[in-house]
């Protein structure tokens, strides 16, 4: 069996190769909680995201002072693998298994629901380390087992012991059913001339993605994707009274290597106050294939301001 369909890589999170101690670990996949109900199922998976990186902050931290993330990976209520310290790492997770067994979190409180797409998340993950290149045992403990401690709680342990963490995934999951994400940061000004409509150029991606960064869907979906994004700026230098627009703008290729507007959006157009202008926008589409997505911004003052930051959340779905 292949990875799980839905697999967040250390790349994707920004994170290079884990400084973790080299092992291999063969007799199993153990399974473990948080002490404290975290409500991730009712919330939007890029909290899943925002909460794995927090535990990484935590454990290499002052409190903690470890080398990474203390396990190998975290199953979350939206049916995602998200990579800890990933093979061949002794973990921080279990002692006295920490270099023999693999680890996954839930990352749930005694009181959080364990959804069958968590469940189906940790069946992907244990059967493709029981491929042959990694080749573990297929038991499933928890972490009780190896010290006396709660984790990983009476509602996953119940799990752990009737086997229901072992058996088959489901595989009729499709891979699609969740979106995708990627968050955009800006870093660097932006000039906006008076009257003139400036595609919004972010700096790096969440996946460690550097550069001049423009479309937020398209350049790597050739057949084009469902899409919901939100984006916040900040812009410097508005006279008050001063109109800003914000739209998205969805662009096709003009047939001589470059790119023409193939339909705009429906504009935002806030008038700024007093201060800095602080600007959101949020639009839902259907993309079709070849084309990609912009924000683009215009302010209607009577000098140049300056666009100084910029954040995007993008969910989609690729065709």
């Amino acid at each position: 069996m292949p990875r799980p369909s839905k697999y967040v890589s250390r790349s994707d999170l920004g994170w290079g190769t884990s400084p973790a101690d080299k092992a291999n670990p063969r007799s199993g996949l153990v399974i473990h909680y948080d002490s404290a109900d975290q409500g991730l199922a009712d919330k939007n998976h890029s909290s899943c995201v925002s909460y794995w990186r927090n535990t990484r902050s935590f454990h290499t931290g002052p409190s903690r002072g470890w080398a990474d993330i203390g396990y190998s990976f975290m199953a979350c209520p939206h049916g995602y693998v998200l990579e800890g310290r990933g093979l061949y790492r002794t973990q921080a997770a279990q002692p006295g298994g920490n270099s023999s067994h693999y680890s996954v979190t839930l990352a749930t409180g005694p009181k959080d629901p364990i959804p069958a797409a968590q469940i189906n998340a940790v069946r992907q993950l244990r059967q493709w380390l029981m491929e042959p290149d990694t080749s573990i045992s297929g038991k499933v403990l928890g972490h009780r087992d190896f010290i006396s401690t709660s984790c990983p709680g009476e509602k996953a342990y119940a799990l752990v012991k009737d086997g229901t963490f072992a058996k088959k995934p489901d595989e009729s999951e499709g891979e699609d059913d969740m979106p995708r994400h990627r968050r955009f940061e800006k870093d660097n000004s932006q000039e906006l001339e008076p009257g003139t409509w400036a595609s919004l150029r972010f700096d790096r991606r969440h996946d460690g993605h550097t550069g001049d960064l423009y479309a937020l869907v398209g350049p790597e979906e050739p057949d084009g994707a469902l899409y919901d994004f939100s984006v916040g700026v900040t812009v410097e230098g508005l006279g008050s009274g001063t109109e800003v627009q914000l739209r998205a703008t969805e662009y096709e290729p003009d047939g001589e290597g470059g790119w023409k507007v193939a339909r705009n959006r429906p504009i935002e157009s806030p008038v700024q106050a007093a201060g800095n202008g602080h600007f959101t926008y949020a639009w839902k589409g259907n993309l079709a294939k070849g084309r990609r997505v912009r924000v683009r911004v215009a302010q209607f003052g009577d000098s140049i301001a300056q666009l100084t930051s910029a954040t995007a959340e993008v969910f989609y779905w690729p065709k």
